[in-house]
């Protein structure tokens, strides 16, 4: 992965399990907690704290959690993967209007204009398509790019 990697905090596996189990110790310890509470403190009955219910509300906690934490984990490592093959792309596309553009002003200067202005549109909509897929710190790379080539165009 390239440097839109680190533009996108994504969690690694050691934090998706340590939350997963500070997610499941909580809600067992909370089950545990309403019991006494509820029990003990409010009814003013003694009697032994239910266990096995907590503990099992503490091992599905940790699986709704890991499981909802590593599919989002998923889906941004399939977003990244989906950019970079946006990102070659569009350098390829650039590439080959370039290559168009000087061979039409070496073959015909007059017919360069329209030419330009026809490559000028596609890059338009190329940055315009990434502009909207990027995650922000992209975009004001790319915002940054197309300044740049604003000013490159003035100098043609």
């Amino acid at each position: 992965m390239s440097d839109t990697s680190k533009r996108v905090a994504m969690l690694s596996r050691t934090q998706i399990w340590l939350m997963s189990l500070a997610a499941g110790l909580f809600a067992a310890g909370f089950a545990i907690f309403l019991q006494w509470l509820i029990y003990d403190d409010w009814l003013h009955e003694a009697g032994p704290v239910e266990i096995a219910g907590s503990v099992l509300a503490g091992l599905l906690m940790i699986l709704l959690v890991f499981r909802t934490l590593h599919a989002s984990r998923q889906r941004k490592r399939e977003m990244i993967e989906r950019l970079e093959e946006i990102r070659w792309m569009n350098d390829r596309i650039r590439n080959s209007l370039q290559t168009i553009e000087c061979i039409t002003y070496a073959a015909a200067p007059q017919a360069t204009d329209d030419v330009c202005n026809a490559v000028d549109v596609i890059e338009g909509i190329l940055n315009g398509f990434l502009v909207d897929r990027q995650p922000q710190g992209a975009t004001r790379d790319r915002q940054a790019q197309g300044a740049g080539a604003m000013q490159d165009a003035q100098f043609r």
